[in-house]
């Protein structure tokens, strides 16, 4: 066994024998103060989270929206031509 852990072995028995001698009970009135404070703070949304993640959604999805009604705007107006020179109804029956 090296020198650190016979020195850490010593520690931790010295550790478990310590006493505590702290006082673990609350001071007088805490209980009434945290009641106190409780009772003064505003009471929060259940949604308030939600609300604020729904917000940069909201903002995501009405870019992607604007995007996307302007490259189908392009992409319509150069087809828009080859569609008024194609006769759709004969190219679908092939009747000739």
């Amino acid at each position: 066994m090296n020198p650190y852990d016979h020195q850490w072995q010593k520690l931790t028995a010295l550790a478990r024998r310590a006493a505590d001698d702290r006082d673990t009970a609350a001071p007088y009135g805490f209980a009434t103060r945290v009641a106190a404070r409780a009772a003064r703070l505003p009471a929060g949304s259940p949604w308030a989270a939600f609300e604020r993640f729904a917000l940069r959604g909201l903002v995501v999805a009405a870019g992607l929206c604007v995007m996307a009604v302007v490259l189908n705007y392009v992409t319509f107006g150069e087809r828009e031509d080859e569609m008024s020179m194609t006769d759709s109804v004969g190219e679908v029956l092939d009747l000739s």
